[in-house]
């Protein structure tokens, strides 16, 4: 049986990822070297993007928070708290 993962083969797609990653960066420099003005947009729309992120992750933590009675009592008391009778 032939080993893939030491011969140097490739087995999977996960070489194309970044490939392609690079290939979108360089047409990205290239696009944004043409049209300077592009990058003005481009840094406003990472900042709404990243606005949005943190609203939702805001909104997500402000619907996670439990509130209790702290007036209450004996409500956070086990039975194996108690003293036997």
């Amino acid at each position: 049986m032939r080993n893939y993962w030491q011969s140097g083969v490739e087995t999977g797609g996960f070489g194309l990822a970044p490939a392609a990653l690079g290939v979108v960066l360089i047409l990205l420099g290239l696009l944004l070297y043409t049209h300077p003005q592009l990058l003005a947009y481009f840094v406003a729309g990472m900042f709404v993007l990243a606005g949005c992120g943190l609203l939702g992750v805001a909104w997500r933590t402000r619907r996670q928070v439990q509130y209790r009675r702290m007036d209450v009592t004996g409500s956070a008391e086990s039975p194996a708290d108690k003293p036997p009778a």
